[in-house]
């Protein structure tokens, strides 16, 4: 049965791409974050290692972005003064989109650097989740909260945010966490990045 888009569900605050709730939800972490991430490209303007991506810069796009993962510093501390968990499960569509290949691949080894656990999974393997569940993108706050995020499917905005809290639909979102972490691969052990390295 379809759990995405959840059709109960408290309407967060979205301005200029972003939750403006947020901060205030990571504040509250104290186990783990788990984020899925499904859409193949994310227009993240007017950051400029975006923009460069865009006009074709790819070097400086990586560089940008790499220094942007780095310089949150105040929040990695935290996760690790705390002992979260932090874990992103990415989607990935083969061949992979010119997004993740040029941009996307860069911030996660950032990621891996400052402690995520980045993980890649081949859409193909896990159709039958993405078809019993209609899973997009959605993050999972210490297995109590969820946020699903909606995107514009034309521009790749981000559009909407849905706060779960009820806990039937929660524990639904974090049985799916669990079986995409499952069925995925650490990013440096992953045949996708492999493939990308290869290049």
């Amino acid at each position: 049965m379809s759990i995405y888009p959840p059709a109960e569900y408290s309407r967060l605050t979205v301005a200029d791409g972003r939750v403006e709730e947020f901060g205030a939800l990571f504040n509250e972490l104290r186990t783990r974050w788990v984020k899925v991430e499904r859409l193949q490209e994310y227009d993240e303007s007017p950051f400029e290692g975006y923009l460069a991506f865009r006009r074709g810069d790819h070097a400086e796009a990586q560089r940008l972005v790499r220094e942007m993962v780095k310089s949150q510093t105040e929040f990695y501390s935290l996760v690790r003064e705390r002992g979260i968990s932090m874990v992103r499960v990415r989607i990935c569509d083969l061949p992979l989109s010119p997004y993740l290949v040029h941009y996307e691949m860069a911030a996660y080894l950032a990621d891996v650097e400052c402690g995520e656990d980045i993980r890649l999974v081949d859409s193909a393997d896990v159709a039958d989740l993405l078809a019993q569940t209609g899973v997009s993108d959605y993050v999972l706050f210490d297995d109590r909260r969820v946020v699903a995020l909606l995107y514009d499917e034309d521009t790749a905005r981000l559009r909407e945010a849905r706060l779960v809290e009820d806990p039937e639909l929660v524990a639904r979102y974090v049985a799916l966490s669990d079986e995409l972490i499952n069925r995925s691969a650490p990013l440096l052990d992953s045949p996708i990045y492999a493939s990308w390295r290869k290049r």
